[in-house]
């Protein structure tokens, strides 16, 4: 799907599409999963070629940001969600030319639309194509730290269940669901990573955008990418401190689960203990040997039941005023 945006009186008003020859110039082409027909035709326009799926995911910074003639190709990586506790990342490219802005996406992401719902009101300080491709990014930045904040809040949730246990309302540890805990912790450190990586790639995108000499030529364009690289940078830092936590998290999970084994196998051997003399005092007197003079007392049998039950209770009371029950 092609759409086609022009810039008028400093915001984005949307055209329908024309052929690619009578493409005007200060125009933005955004492209959504295209056809093999649509990208022709915007490499006809632009003559640049539009890169591939494939060549989008490459990981080489040669392949993600590079110049084909007067034409400067970037390729970011951006968190898509779509609502769901899953993330994935998916790639968009920019190809600016001197006339012409082409963005190329093979999924819908959040903060395109959030950028095109901005460019569409008045005052939205657009005014070339080099800001569109700012106020894009700048899209991206924000989503990546309201994901990151997400995160934060609910590693806050998660530690105060694995640590709070004072709360009624809060499991104990013997009781908790650590693995529910653990499931979680691994879905906010996939998250954290894949943002992570997006950030790396806009920070890379940012750096190579401020060599265009249009991009330092505005006064505008150079404070706000400059703020950008700032804000990509705080939010790096911020996405190494949530990494150490969820690792920290992580390992008191991990070390709670480790308690509560211990806590089964001590209850398990006290049993054993308490257990063994009355197993020992039965073993002796279930052998039945014609010599065992006990065998034809009266009172044998309720004498070997109450050494049992005493060999049992004083291992008990023992274990009890040591404090290991």
């Amino acid at each position: 799907m092609i759409t086609v945006y022009d810039i008028h009186d400093g915001s984005l008003r949307r055209r329908d599409p024309a052929p690619a020859a009578a493409l005007p110039a200060g125009v933005w082409v955004d492209l959504v999963n295209p056809t093999k027909e649509e990208e022709h035709a915007v490499e006809t326009s632009l003559g640049v070629g539009v890169p591939t799926r494939e060549e989008m995911r490459e990981i080489e910074t040669s392949s993600q940001l590079y110049r084909e003639g007067d034409a400067a190709i970037m390729t970011v990586r951006v968190v898509r969600r779509d609502g769901s506790a899953v993330a994935a990342l998916t790639d968009a490219t920019f190809i600016l030319t001197p006339r012409h802005l082409a963005t190329v996406r093979y999924v819908e992401t959040k903060p395109f639309s959030i950028f095109c719902a901005r460019g569409d009101k008045q005052g939205a300080h657009i005014d070339s194509l080099e800001s569109i491709v700012v106020g894009i990014l700048e899209a991206v930045v924000d989503r990546a730290a309201d994901i990151l904040e997400e995160v934060g809040v609910g590693l806050d949730t998660i530690s105060e269940r694995i640590f709070d246990q004072a709360e009624a309302a809060n499991p104990g540890i013997a009781s908790a669901d650590l693995r529910t805990t653990i499931q979680r912790i691994g879905r906010s450190g996939d998250l954290a990573a894949k943002v992570r990586e997006s950030l790396h790639s806009l920070n890379r995108a940012v750096a190579f955008l401020r060599t265009m000499e249009r991009v330092r030529a505005s006064a505008d364009l150079t404070a706000r990418s400059s703020t950008l690289r700032k804000d990509i940078q705080s939010l790096l830092d911020h996405n190494m401190y949530i990494a150490s936590n969820i690792q920290f998290l992580l390992d008191s999970t991990l070390g709670l689960i480790n308690i509560q084994q211990n806590a089964i196998i001590k209850i398990f051997s006290v049993a054993a203990v308490i257990f063994l003399p009355p197993t020992l005092i039965a073993s002796i007197y279930g052998m039945n040997f014609v010599e065992m003079p006990e065998l034809k007392w009266f009172l044998g049998y309720p004498t070997a039941l109450g050494l049992m039950v005493l060999s049992a209770i004083l291992p008990y009371l023992y274990f009890k005023r040591r404090g290991w029950l």
